[in-house]
């Protein structure tokens, strides 16, 4: 049995809410004022999504770095892991904002683009 404090962030009355469960059994919920906030603190508790923004080196352009970020949330139990994995990344010019640059980024569906610019 586990017991998680979770604040929502999906108003801006951050709600702190208790969440009593196993796994994916939730047994109690406490401290949320509305039903976005249940959902989203039971999507945390079971199955916590980040979407997830770095950057990656360019060669041969005027900036060193371009940001990049996931198309979607992915697992953040991957986010580590996606970190090493931007590391080994270099971009080549032009690289324009919404370029692909790891495609199905940790095969999760979501990819990895571009949302600065290098040219």
């Amino acid at each position: 049995m586990a017991e998680k404090q979770i604040t929502c962030i999906i108003c801006p009355q951050g709600c702190d809410i208790l969440v009593d469960g196993d796994g994916n059994n939730i047994r109690s919920m406490a401290g949320q004022d509305c039903k976005r906030g249940e959902t989203y603190a039971r999507d945390e508790f079971i199955h916590p999504l980040r979407v997830l923004t770095s950057t990656v080196k360019v060669i041969g352009a005027d900036v060193p770095l371009v940001a990049v970020r996931t198309s979607k949330p992915i697992p953040k139990d991957l986010l580590f892991r996606g970190m090493d994995e931007i590391q080994k990344v270099q971009a080549k010019v032009p690289v324009k904002r919404g370029d692909v640059i790891i495609p199905d980024f940790l095969n999760t569906g979501a990819d990895l683009v571009a949302t600065g610019e290098a040219c």
